[in-house]
């Protein structure tokens, strides 16, 4: 994981309040919570809905109406958005921002010819797109 790319998806300092240097700052900021206002900037610097990025976590959309956007999302939420900002990170790198937003909703023969979205709901998926993505960022195209 690039802490740095992370925290800029993530909205930087102005959103995080709280510098990012390396993945312990990662760590600090999933165990204390990431501001709800990161949400949407993920979804901005990602290129997508901000509600395709609240079904992927494990939270209501109904739950998340009640927070303020500096309001600080629970450890659970908030480690697994930091795990899509990496994802989203590594996948701009390796595809570029627009081919992998094609990418993320194409059916993927070695993801058992499901969509990479579609994992993006747990950490397990998460690996398994993130392992896929290392496949082609190397030339393995199995």
């Amino acid at each position: 994981m690039t802490a740095i790319m992370v925290n800029e998806r993530l909205g930087g300092y102005g959103v995080l309040k709280h510098t990012v240097k390396d993945n312990f700052d990662l760590a600090f900021l999933a165990e204390n919570g990431v501001p709800k206002a990161a949400i949407q900037h993920l979804a901005d610097s990602a290129g997508l809905d901000v509600k395709e990025i609240i079904a992927l976590l494990p939270v209501t959309p109904r739950n998340l109406l009640r927070y303020e956007d500096t309001d600080l999302l629970s450890n659970v939420v908030s480690d697994h958005l930091i795990a899509l900002a990496d994802v989203m990170s590594v996948g701009t790198r390796v595809l570029g921002k627009e081919y992998l937003l094609e990418w993320l909703n194409s059916r993927i023969i070695a993801l058992s010819n499901e969509r990479p979205l579609h994992f993006l709901r747990t950490h397990a998926g998460i690996e398994l797109v993130k392992t896929e993505l290392g496949r082609i960022e190397h030339g393995i195209f199995a």
